[in-house]
């Protein structure tokens, strides 16, 4: 039984590393590199051109970007008008230039709206709708909101509501377009200058404070 526990396997001899072919080879190396001359292997007569400076590599990329796309090394400022609010009654304020902004920043109203009320969660009507007509709050292109805020606080919501829905994030341009995906019902955003495009963000509804006319509206549908 010992001897059949004790098993010698013999995988046959090591081969010996040609070490000897692979120092010629490298001593040959480095008598063409002493030289100035270094060849490819498989290409016969390609020697080593002139070697050009990382500086002026770096000199030439940049002509190169300006010539075929002056706009993208110059930076525009783009400068929006601050909000303007005012206070209506004791409980809203009107944002007096609401819609005036909206047409600087190229971006539709009722977007700009959704997310004004989603981020302050509050309720609120642009002026010239069917409620602030019959209410005869504002005037058209006014924005009312229920609460009382000020106006850096709209300033705040709009610098959040820029980067996430006009600035572009590969170039930091602000000409871009707001479009909606009709196969993945989602929102994209679109540069004009450097053609990136992403994905934006869903506007999520806020906090909804329920009236005494939701109650009865509630009650109206049991």
């Amino acid at each position: 039984m010992a001897e059949e526990e004790e098993q010698v396997f013999d995988f046959g001899s090591k081969k010996k590393k040609k070490t000897k072919d692979k120092k010629e080879k490298a001593d040959k190396d480095e008598g063409a590199k002493e030289e100035g001359e270094v060849k490819l292997q498989g290409v016969e007569g390609w020697t080593q051109g002139e070697l050009h400076p990382y500086k002026d590599l770096l000199e030439r990329l940049y002509k190169i970007i300006e010539e075929h796309n002056p706009e993208v090394g110059n930076k525009e400022r783009y400068i929006l008008k601050p909000p303007q609010v005012v206070r209506v009654g004791s409980k809203k304020v009107a944002w007096v230039n609401f819609s005036e902004i909206c047409s600087m920043m190229k971006r539709p109203v009722d977007h700009v709206v959704q997310f004004v009320l989603a981020e302050f969660g509050t309720e609120g009507s642009v002026a010239g709708s069917a409620t602030t007509r019959a209410e005869g709050q504002g005037q058209d292109g006014q924005l009312v909101l229920k609460g009382r805020y000020q106006p850096k606080h709209c300033e705040s919501l709009l610098r959040k509501y820029i980067k996430e829905y006009v600035t572009c994030e590969m170039c930091k341009s602000a000409s871009t377009t707001l479009r909606k995906d009709p196969s993945t019902r989602l929102t994209m955003v679109e540069c004009s200058k450097c053609g990136a495009t992403r994905t934006a963000a869903s506007i999520k509804a806020g906090f909804h404070a329920v009236t005494r006319g939701d109650r009865k509206a509630a009650k109206q549908l049991k």
